[in-house]
């Protein structure tokens, strides 16, 4: 018997060996590959295959148009992250090439595989673009969301002179069709390209587009730079907005040009250069203003002769008609479903035409969208549902659906039909049939309330005496009191206010917390778009617009002496005084060094949050 158990423990230790190997196996599902768009040529890059499980064996790719400098090399790394107490544990495997281009034009890297637990996996192969090793950007990287790139020497000279021309730096707006017919989806890209390090963003206007019915498709928080072929040419790009266009008018629409401010970060040293000039170096912030072109689209009318059932749709679609219930009882709610499937302005076509029997009451079509927006227009399903209530039993016969759309690649009308359907009305319940329907606007049952007159009223009339009024009486003395009262209360109370306001002083002072923290709230937007000298900026208007409305003190006389001072006379205390003081001078010195990050400016804000907050209690 014992040893049956311990057979059958071992048996069920076994399975349990293996079920542990199969799961730590199927996680080892990740190998990529991650590779630059677009290189130099002589350019030394690198070509990183990653996986997430030890890696038993690994296929060197074929290089077509490069040269294997070094590699593959193998690193191995191991993190661990603790979240809310739950730690989740990451390992990682990646094979490196060291590559160079040795020639203009596509070059490739073939497909990869690595033996993991025993099983093969293939990372994709990949096409990179490689360009003429004369542009101004060849060691131009990416970092953080900021650009930084070296330059010749004479571009280096135009911007110690704070100058930077539209070939370093510029935006643009396209469009993925400049010539369409009315309804046809158009998605306009604005891009930044750059290849001068960039600080900050200020003064944005992104671009509108009158005569579109417009939608965003991309709004990225975080400004993500990569490396574009434009003109030959390497920049690092970066998509600022992506919107969906559907043209609502015809003719030459002209989009009016977008516009920003960027801060561009410039080395201010000059005459002769030595080794130790990088370790001392200073850098300036140059602002440029860049603006799109203005762009036109011109927009076709669409085809004359369209069919009756023509719903306004563009593009490309398909369509079912169907009955939500085959057979249903008289005086049951039912419904008729019509699904328009396909890519186009889905958001914008209209509901089909149905012709339901005369014994049928309709209501309000309800419309269900469920689409998404692709580079074509949205791509999904609209569905109409078409409410019901047959009133007799029968078979019904609901005629053929017919839906019309402009179909784009055709150029030209297409229709869409469905088949005959029909639908079974067995007789109701006794209680739904045996009142009487009223075919009215109402539409409901009419209730029989009794046999005789519907209401006579019993109760005694209320008169009135003769010769009595409410002129002379006691109530109406009592009004004529109560309104002269309640004139000489609110004469009082508006006297009191026009007197609070004709007081600047004071007024100044209760609202010098609002008014800071307003100030402090747009201090914080630029904090989350990460815009350094924005931000210091408005903190120090902030702080040095709440002393000057709370102790009533000009701009004019907005010294430091005056300020402390003031606030020792007013007994603010030592402390926040020097943490007032201290914060000014850190707002000072990061608008013009540059200096800190995200961590410090959040630092500051909460510092000066605090530091007004204090002075409120103490003032």
């Amino acid at each position: 018997m014992m040893h049956k158990i311990i057979r059958n423990v071992g048996r069920r230790g076994v399975l349990l060996i293996l079920f542990v190997m199969i799961g730590v196996a199927s996680f080892a599902q990740n190998f990529t590959v991650n590779a630059p768009n677009v290189v130099e040529k002589d350019e030394i890059f690198r070509v990183v295959y990653t996986a997430d499980a030890e890696i038993e064996s690994f296929t060197t790719p074929t290089l077509v148009g490069l040269d294997l400098l070094a590699g593959p090399t193998s690193s191995r790394m191991t993190s661990t992250r603790i979240i809310n107490g739950k730690r989740t544990d990451s390992y990682e495997v990646s094979y490196t090439l060291i590559l160079r281009a040795n020639t203009t034009g596509k070059v490739s890297v073939s497909e990869a595989s690595a033996t993991i637990a025993g099983k093969v996996f293939t990372a994709k192969g990949v096409e990179i673009d490689v360009v003429g090793n004369n542009t101004s950007a060849s060691s131009t990287q990416t970092h953080q969301g900021q650009v930084t790139g070296n330059a010749p020497a004479a571009s280096q000279s135009s911007r110690n002179r704070g100058e930077i021309s539209s070939e370093e730096i510029f935006l643009r707006l396209s469009f993925s069709k400049t010539k369409v017919v009315k309804g046809e989806p158009i998605v306009a890209t604005l891009k930044l390209y750059t290849r001068v390090p960039v600080a900050g963003f200020e003064d944005i206007r992104f671009p509108v587009f009158n005569g579109f019915w417009s939608q965003e498709l991309e709004t990225p928080q975080n400004i993500n730079f990569v490396r574009e072929n434009y003109n030959n040419q390497i920049y690092n790009s970066a998509v600022l907005r992506k919107y969906m266009l559907l043209p609502q008018q015809t003719g030459e629409i002209t989009v009016d040009p977008a516009e920003m401010i960027c801060l561009i970060q410039v080395r201010s040293s000059g005459g002769a250069r030595s080794m130790f000039d990088d370790f001392f170096d200073s850098y300036q912030t140059v602002k440029k203003r860049l603006t799109t072109s203005a762009a036109k689209i011109d927009v076709r009318p669409l085809p004359s002769g369209a069919p009756s059932s023509f719903g306004g749709g563009v593009g490309e679609f398909s369509m079912n008609v169907s009955l939500n219930r085959d057979s249903i009882k008289a005086h049951e709610a039912g419904a008729l479903m019509v699904e328009i499937t396909g890519t186009g302005n889905l958001n914008l076509i209209e509901t089909p035409m149905v012709d339901l029997p005369a014994d049928f009451e309709k209501y309000d079509v309800k419309s269900t969208n469920n689409f998404t927006n692709g580079a074509n227009g949205m791509k999904g399903k609209k569905v109409f549902e078409f409410p019901f209530i047959p009133r007799s039993e029968g078979i019904f016969e609901i005629p053929p659906v017919e839906y019309s759309y402009y179909n784009i690649s055709k150029g030209k009308y297409v229709t869409l039909k469905s088949d005959t359907l029909r639908l079974k009305v067995t007789q109701g319940d006794a209680g739904m049939q045996g009142g009487q329907i009223m075919m009215g606007v109402n539409k409901q049952q009419v209730v029989n309330l009794g046999n005789d007159i519907r209401y006579i009223s019993t109760s005694s009339p209320r008169l009135a005496k003769k010769g009595a009024f409410f002129m002379g009486s006691p109530l109406f003395y009592i009004v004529i009191a109560l309104i002269a009262v309640s004139y000489f209360l609110a004469d009082r109370l508006l006297a009191r206010g026009a007197k609070l306001r004709g007081d600047v002083k004071r007024t100044r002072n209760r609202k010098a917390n609002k008014v800071a923290r307003m100030r402090l709230k747009q201090a914080q937007l630029y904090m989350k778009e990460n815009l350094h000298t924005p931000f210091y900026e408005e903190l120090h208007k902030a702080m040095l617009g709440y002393v000057s409305d709370k102790l009533a003190i000009q701009f004019a006389e907005m010294q430091r002496d005056t300020i402390r001072e003031t606030l020792e006379q007013k007994g603010a205390g030592e402390e926040n005084i020097e943490s007032f003081m201290t914060l000014l001078d850190d707002c000072e010195m990061a608008r013009y060094s540059q200096s800190g990050g995200a961590g410090a400016m959040a630092e500051q804000y909460e510092k000066a949050m605090e530091t007004i907050s204090n002075l409120e209690n103490r003032l």
